[in-house]
């Protein structure tokens, strides 16, 4: 199976947030009440009914420097007068929990076909999470916000690489298969399903190589995520420090993952070819089990890391878990959003994909969720599912993956000209 689990992040109360404050062009700022654990990703055709209701009082959106970006959500139909949207960007955490915030700019919609339709340019240097307010009057907004959308248009190459870091000893299930061999077997695989984008390259480095961690990644132990340290992404080996692969994407080799059945896992959106946060795609060679371990097969492992790429450009599950479910707490996604992806009704009454827990990780700005991908167990017949052959469907099919839609395809050619490279 694969599934999603949200590392957890509550409501935190912003420092000062509550009232109003005047600047000195005499404009009313009116502060969110607190930073919502909502946000809106970019290009994100799903429901997002939670995230939409939250956009009055600190919803989150996480920005990128050169994008442009356009918020919308439907005019209610009770309040003729538009609400003024304002932006704050988050600063760092002061004391109490609080966070501090900057006011960055205010701006008036235009009117389309129903929707008010707010676009600004993120003129910032680096990736930062704003915080939304709407105003109408010098007080919040009073209206609804159905059916919000963060649309993006960046500016950035649709050519990306690859950098395979193994972490530890590797075994593959495959007697005698080489990691050069996997990896030339990887690129085929991105080159395969990615065709939206340009695959470049696909480098190999070693974890125990690394010029200032590699003593912390002994090369005879098998790493285990999530247990041979607390950092189930690994995250301190995202950005390797070498200038041809500044801008590639991670994909960390493990020998397994902590959490039962979990084949792989990447941040939903994860944001970053730079490093630190949400910059690493985790895959296992071998996979966990109630009774012991069991070994992942090359095809299985491939297509593990090109469905978790997909959830790091911003991919949904074409039909959403029960665990889906819960780490969004928002009922209404229960499928991708894309016309051209059919969902399964009866995915949800199979019992198949479980939540699984997760020691929460520190981190207030991101509202990162983490997408796994599981192995199918028997008990529910995945093939009776209209999309169990896509590649973003949260269950492994042994008997191979159809791959993306063209609306899956567009929507990772557009994320990737988002994230800066």
């Amino acid at each position: 199976m694969r599934e999603k689990i949200l590392y957890m992040f509550f409501a935190l109360l912003v420092a000062g947030l509550v009232g109003c404050a005047e600047e000195e062009s005499g404009e009313v700022i009116v502060l969110p009440r607190t930073l919502s654990p909502f946000a809106l990703y970019p290009n994100d055709l799903a429901n997002n009914d939670s995230a939409s209701a939250h956009v009055v009082e600190g919803l989150q959106l996480v920005v990128h420097p050169k994008v442009t970006y356009t918020l919308s959500f439907e005019k209610d139909p009770n309040i003729e007068e538009a609400p003024i949207l304002q932006l704050f960007r988050l600063g760092d955490m002061v004391d109490d929990g609080h966070v501090s915030t900057r006011h960055v700019r205010s701006l008036e919609p235009k009117l389309d076909n129903g929707r008010y339709v707010y676009e600004f340019l993120c003129e910032e240097l680096d990736r930062n999470v704003w915080v939304t307010s709407l105003v109408q009057d010098g007080d919040f907004y009073k209206g609804t916000t159905r059916k919000a959308r963060l649309m993006a248009d960046g500016p950035y190459s649709d050519t990306l690489s690859l950098n395979l870091i193994v972490v530890g000893k590797v075994d593959f299930q495959e007697e005698g298969m080489a990691v050069d061999t996997f990896a030339r077997q990887l690129l085929d695989g991105f080159r395969k399903y990615y065709t939206s984008i340009t695959i470049d390259t696909l480098y190999v480095r070693y974890a125990h190589e690394h010029p200032t961690l590699g003593s912390k990644f002994p090369a005879n132990e098998p790493w285990l995520a999530g247990r041979s340290s607390d950092d189930y992404f690994v995250t301190e080996l995202g950005g390797w420090p070498e200038p041809a692969l500044k801008y590639a994407l991670d994909i960390v080799l493990v020998h397994r993952i902590e959490l039962d059945w979990v084949l792989g896992y990447s941040l939903m959106y994860g944001g970053s070819l730079l490093g630190g946060t949400g910059s690493t795609v985790v895959i296992g060679t071998h996979n966990k089990t109630n009774t012991g371990e069991m070994g992942v097969t090359t095809a299985s492992m491939i297509s593990t890391a090109v469905h978790e790429t997909g959830h790091f450009f911003g991919l949904r599950h074409t039909t959403a878990t029960q665990a889906d479910f819960e780490v969004d707490m928002d009922y209404s996604n229960y499928e991708d959003g894309f016309t051209d992806t059919p969902y399964c009704r009866d995915l949800l009454a199979s019992g198949l994909l479980k939540t699984q827990k997760v020691k929460p990780v520190a981190d207030y700005a991101r509202l990162p969720i983490l997408r796994g991908r599981f192995a199918a167990k028997p008990a529910f017949d995945v093939s009776d599912c209209p999309d169990a052959r896509n590649m973003m469907f949260p269950a492994v099919d042994d008997e191979g993956m159809d791959g993306f839609t063209e609306q899956q395809l567009e929507h990772i050619r557009k994320n990737l000209r988002v994230y800066p490279h």
